[in-house]
């Protein structure tokens, strides 16, 4: 299966409407990737070695792990989350975010260049860590509220930046990565505070405040106006960056109130943010990570479950129901891609195309369109269900194709032993008429002929010889009629199937039970078909069940059709190691000619039955 993307989807007739493309696992890995994930394992022990040196810094321990962290974590998991969602804005944010915290190392050196670096690595950081988390909620920048917040983000940042150019002392701002004392000089600082400079701070440290709140707020309006697979696709991750959201938006404030040194009331409050704020950071891609596994988890949950209802090949609109309560759309609609139009068409003959908040996805088999599916936008951001609709949909699809070939091939194979047990059948009905109309007559003419001849003949001798050639020409004339009569018996076509049976029971040297239950007649093909079944079965008991063998046949009818038996205790068989020659084959052949079956159950010593039905059309069932 291919779920792939389209810029449009082009029909001739019906112009072009938006479509979307659901994401496609890629194999783990390319070449960059490599490259990408050493890299960040090497950066990540450089990061810890060099941060935990620096004794300038107040938790150099603590904040060796976190900068380690910075870079092995986002890198990390964005690489995962690319892999998994190749369109998605998420993954390479994060990656970008990573590389950033590359050069954040920068920060734990005294050198005041590399030093003003890492301070400016800070504010990207922040920046990227915002655009990570609106990118996790609204998939991307479409919405104005997602554009307003990283555009406030950027603006925040830009002031601090500003700040930092007019102040050599302007010390690093996360809440671990203060210094034990006097912080090295930043190198990039190139002019002395202005007189307005406060003012700036106090914008800065104004925009702080509001852009984790109204991050927050974005969070929360998502996940109360989305769809159920969207609030679901949020319950793992959005705590934690509203967690984290919280302790930035407490801890910016704290400052805010206090700009140059801390209440002493104040004090255990900023110890709790500060370690709060730094735990609840890095918890934030790994909340990512934990989202994103659970949606595969949940998908592949779904999966399993359709596919289990689906076995019970629904129809178009019964699938539709199927898949709209899993994706929790009730707008979900299915359609297959019919060529005559290259148009996918809907349950209605409809040409399949997307409503307003809706996208189209495209499900193509072996290379070619086979299936599309209208849905919510927003569940464009849960790919993993969209893959396993399209998934059960194409299935859904193949399966009818399948069984539309079985059927097909059934008819086929039913048609070729219909014609095959007609040919037959007018051949014997041929050969019957050339019998009568040749052989027979010739014979009985010469019958004719002799016996004028002893009527002339007055030699006793010749006469005698006469005598024995009427007689020999009376048995042969007995003998064709015999062999005329099995291959189509006139009391089987006047009389029925008990009674023809009954009829050739009399010519065979087993003992013979006919048990009509009612089968009365038939169509003259299944009647033809189970008497030759029958006494095809009848002759098998004769060469191969023993003498002493008794032979019961069963003649009974329900509403379902016609069932017969022909059951014996003779010597039985194993049928596992029996081939079956023409005569069995040629049982199943005429009874599947007319539609039904032949079940031969035999085992050694026990006996053999031949059991067989046929159903009955309104035009086979003649009379009781």
């Amino acid at each position: 299966m291919t779920i792939q993307p389209h810029a449009s989807a082009p029909t001739a007739k019906h112009g072009n409407f938006p479509t979307r493309r659901a994401s496609v696992p890629r194999v783990w890995p390319w070449r960059w990737e490599r490259a990408l994930a050493a890299l960040a394992i090497v950066a990540a022990v450089l990061a810890f070695w060099v941060t935990l040196r620096a004794r300038f810094l107040a938790y150099p321990g603590w904040l060796a792990v976190q900068k380690a962290d910075f870079i092995l974590g986002p890198i990390a998991v964005g690489l995962y989350w690319r892999l998994r969602r190749p369109n998605s804005l998420l993954g390479p944010v994060l990656i970008a975010l990573g590389l950033v915290g590359i050069l954040y190392i920068s920060e734990s050196t005294t050198v005041p260049v590399l030093f003003g670096v890492g301070l400016y690595c800070e504010n990207a950081i922040y920046v990227l860590t915002s655009l990570a988390i609106v990118a996790f909620v609204s998939g991307g920048l479409a919405g104005r509220a997602e554009r307003l917040i990283v555009a406030l983000a950027v603006i925040s940042q830009l002031a601090q930046m500003a700040l930092g150019f007019m102040d050599p002392t302007f010390a690093p701002g996360f809440s671990i990565s203060g210094c034990r004392g006097v912080c090295p000089a930043n190198g990039f600082a190139i002019v002395s505070p202005p007189s307005w400079w406060p003012q700036l701070s106090d914008a800065g440290g104004v925009l702080l405040v509001v852009t984790p709140i109204a991050t927050a707020g974005l969070i929360v309006w998502r996940f109360a106006t989305g769809t159920p697979p969207r609030r679901r696709a949020l319950a793992i991750g959005a705590p934690v960056a509203l967690l984290f959201l919280a302790m930035q938006a407490s801890y910016r404030t704290l400052f805010f109130i206090y700009p140059n040194h801390l209440a002493a009331g104040a004090q255990p409050v900023h110890s709790a943010l500060q370690w709060t704020f730094a735990g609840a950071r890095a918890l934030i891609w790994y909340g990512f990570f934990a989202a994103l596994i659970a949606a595969e988890l949940f998908a592949g949950r779904t999966l399993r479950r359709l596919v289990r209802e689906s076995t019970g090949r629904p129809s178009l609109r019964e699938l539709e129901r199927m898949l709209r309560g899993p994706l929790g759309d009730p707008g979900l609609r299915l359609g297959f891609w019919h060529p005559p139009e290259r148009a996918f068409a809907g349950a209605n003959g409809e040409v399949l195309a997307p409503s307003r908040g809706q996208t189209l996805t495209k499900v193509e088999g072996d290379g070619r369109p086979a299936v599309a599916i209208v849905h919510d936008k927003q569940l464009a951001e849960d790919p993993e269900l969209v893959q396993a609709a399209g998934a059960v949909a194409l299935l859904a699809l193949e399966n009818a194709q399948l069984e539309g070939a079985w059927k097909e091939s059934l008819r086929d194979l039913a048609d070729s032993r219909t014609r095959l047990v007609a040919a037959a059948d007018t051949e014997r009905r041929k050969l019957e008429r050339d019998l009568h109309d040749g052989a027979q007559q010739k014979l009985m003419a010469i019958q004719f002929n002799v016996r004028l001849a002893q009527d002339q003949v007055k030699d006793a001798a010749f006469t005698r010889q006469l005598e024995a050639i009427g007689d020999a020409a009376d048995d042969a004339l007995d003998e064709l009629r015999t062999l005329a009569h099995g291959i189509y018996p006139h009391v089987l076509r006047d009389l029925g199937l008990a009674d023809g049976l009954r009829t050739f029971a009399r010519t065979v040297t087993v003992p013979i039970q006919i048990t009509d239950r009612g089968i009365g007649r038939c169509s003259r093909p299944i009647e033809a078909a189970i008497y030759f079944c029958s006494t095809e079965a009848i002759q098998n008991v004769v060469k191969h069940a023993g003498h002493e063998a008794h032979v019961e046949v069963t003649l009974e009818r329900d509403r379902e059709g016609v069932r017969f038996a022909i059951a014996d205790d003779g010597v039985g068989m194993d049928r596992a190691a029996v081939r079956e020659g023409d005569g069995l084959l040629g049982m199943r052949d005429r009874i599947g000619a007319v539609g039904g079956a032949v079940d031969i159950i035999s085992r050694p010593g026990s006996g053999t039955t031949v059991r067989g039905t046929v159903p009955l059309s309104e035009s086979a069932a003649v009379h009781h």
